[in-house]
């Protein structure tokens, strides 16, 4: 727990530098007999978004079911989206969608109380200060001309956000507490690390940092002016198009990470509990999608919990051939991971039916909490097949598929490959590590990164 107080004394000697804090340029103007906007559309639904390859669409819960949950585990959640808007696009298995999401009431509720907003749902019409001295001044693009500011909290600004030094040096003109101002400037402060060791290293987000400077009440402009955006969250897309429903069901696989849940699974949970909209983009097809010559080749396939998600797409993809009489499918060898068999095997039941109908050839699994296994990590099952994995990984037919953590489960599947990879060809490290950067570049090893 921050004292400001300790922080304050520790400082004591500390002579302040401070930037100067940037020009304000925003102005929020009363809206008194229209409402221009649609109130149920999240307020970034017509804005550019991320990596689109659509525009935004409205979804709806048309299913969902628990997959797993209990003690030990994470509670994962198999959603199927619905619309109906007309979306022509057809996308790929591994393609994504863009999931616009919303910050947590709380966080909401928190800021609008320490700022005295008590009417939020007043609409105010975004404009530039025409005082503003600041050059090329502009609203920035996620922020719609005309808001609420409740809305304006849940669905634009980003309230966890690490404030940089320069909001932090803003904030203090908005401050009446001396002791709070001196906090404030010991963060702002151009020398010294108290901006790392508190803010940095301990990531205090915005709200965090109100939460210790009470007499701190900042405008909303200020706020538009220095918060990021709240950006969309990217998820797998676990089904294949479907050409008689057109692409207006889409699946989802996500878990809860307990006890300090992320903030879209937690959105998502309430709109399966709620039965509340979804507002979505297909984004981009990346390089980790099966193109039509991928079908042909040996594929593997390695994932940790709900990191199986996009090959449930690829699967259903290869079933849908063979069901159509096509011989020519190559290899497909799924390494996939769990804590507990029979607790959190999620999707079991499918992937022992695409192995009953060959659109899986090989499956090798992981448990990790159940001591009865000898492979407890996706890694030692790569250790027990490294002979024959390797042979498809040295193979120019081969391609490798990675979705994970891209801090934890990516790094340590990589160093696997490469210890595999020197023992079985009979080469160094080094060597196999180059063999990896090239695989990288050639697309015959693709990751599908979660940050």
């Amino acid at each position: 727990m921050l004292n400001i107080a300790e922080v304050i004394e520790k400082n004591s000697e500390t002579i302040v530098s401070l930037s100067p804090a940037p020009e304000s340029y925003i102005k929020l103007t009363e809206c008194v007999d229209k409402i221009p906007l649609t109130v149920d559309d999240h307020l970034q639904s017509t804005c550019k978004q991320p990596f689109e390859a659509t525009g935004v669409f409205k979804y709806v819960v048309a299913e969902y079911k628990i997959a797993a949950e209990g003690e030990d585990i994470k509670k994962v959640y198999d959603l199927t989206l619905k619309t109906e808007s007309a979306v022509t696009h057809r996308f790929n298995p591994g393609d994504t969608v863009g999931i616009l999401t919303k910050n947590f009431d709380y966080d909401v509720d928190a800021v609008l109380s320490q700022l005295k907003i008590d009417n939020d749902r007043i609409y105010y019409q975004v404009e530039i200060d025409t005082a503003t001295k600041k050059k090329k001044a502009a609203i920035p693009p996620y922020i719609p001309s005309f808001i609420q500011i409740r809305k304006l909290l849940s669905e634009c600004l980003d309230l966890r956000a690490i404030p940089k030094k320069l909001f932090i040096n803003a904030l203090i003109n908005y401050t009446s507490d001396d002791a709070e101002k001196r906090f404030l400037s010991i963060l702002g402060n151009k020398c010294g690390n108290a901006f790392d060791d508190i803010v940095l290293k301990s990531r205090l987000n915005f709200v965090s940092l109100l939460s210790y400077i009470p007499s701190c009440k900042p405008t909303v402009e200020l706020l538009i002016e220095h918060l990021p955006r709240l950006m969309p969250r990217p998820y797998s897309i676990a089904n294949l198009y479907d050409n008689s429903q057109q692409s207006t069901k889409i699946r989802v696989i996500f878990s809860l990470r307990e006890p300090n849940p992320g903030l879209t699974t937690s959105f998502l949970e309430e709109c399966c509990i709620n039965n509340a909209t979804v507002f979505l983009y297909f984004r981009k097809s990346s390089s980790f999608s099966i193109a039509y010559d991928d079908l042909q080749r040996d594929v593997i396939m390695i994932g940790v919990g709900t990191g199986i998600a996009p090959y449930l797409g690829f699967l259903d993809q290869r079933e849908l051939i063979i069901n159509q009489g096509d011989k020519s499918l190559g290899r497909a060898w799924l390494f996939a991971g769990f804590r507990y068999e029979l607790r959190n095997y999620i999707c079991r039941e499918e992937i022992e039916r695409y192995l009953k109908k060959t659109a899986l050839t090989s499956l090798s699994v992981a448990f990790s909490r159940d001591q009865n296994y000898a492979c407890h990590y996706v890694q030692d099952q790569m250790e027990a097949n490294k002979e024959d994995l390797v042979r498809i990984l040295s193979s120019s037919n081969g391609k490798l598929f990675v979705c994970g953590d891209g801090k934890k489960v990516l790094p340590q599947v990589a160093k696997k490959i490469e210890e595999i990879m020197s023992e079985v060809l009979g080469i160094s490290i080094e060597e196999s590590a180059r063999l990896i950067i090239d695989n990288k570049k050639n697309g015959a090893y693709v990751e599908d990164i979660w940050l």
